[in-house]
């Protein structure tokens, strides 16, 4: 292996998830102002929701999670959403608990960062017939203060 393919791989396995996936994060659905949805293999889809849109740093965000397997609705075993930066902003790491309609949910506060970036990184994570499921999304904070506006 040449010293600069090394370096790369060095680099990529010591950088944050978030830090790695901030290259191509394009491809990851954007939960700013609409729901997302992505595929997390074997037929499942997880659907995640923010109110507000687009949510607010240093307020509450109501946090809802839909999986689906097949076309219907299925629980996420052991569900979580967890919350990163490129940059370590704390732990925020959330179990998400049983909602209407079929919905988990969690009540979620997220700051904003002294750098004025505003891009975080979800991650939800849980059990579907005993197999893990992951899926991630991408999402903008509005600065505080600021009413939301689509």
């Amino acid at each position: 292996m040449s010293p600069t393919a090394s370096a790369r791989q060095a680099a990529s396995v010591s950088a944050p998830a978030a830090a790695r996936q901030a290259e191509g994060d394009d491809a990851l659905p954007d939960v700013t102002l609409a729901d997302g949805s992505a595929d997390a293999g074997a037929g499942v889809r997880i659907t995640l929701s923010l109110t507000p849109q687009p949510p607010v740093a240093f307020a509450k965000t109501k946090v809802r999670v839909r999986v689906e397997a097949g076309g219907s609705p299925v629980r996420l075993e052991a569900g979580r959403i967890s919350f990163e930066m490129t940059m370590p902003m704390g732990d925020h790491r959330y179990s998400l608990v049983p909602g209407a309609d079929g919905w988990q949910e969690a009540e979620v506060i997220l700051p904003r960062c002294m750098s004025g970036k505003l891009r975080w990184y979800a991650t939800v994570e849980g059990t579907v017939g005993g197999e893990p499921r992951t899926a991630r999304f991408r999402l903008d904070l509005a600065p505080p203060g600021r009413a939301p506006t689509p």
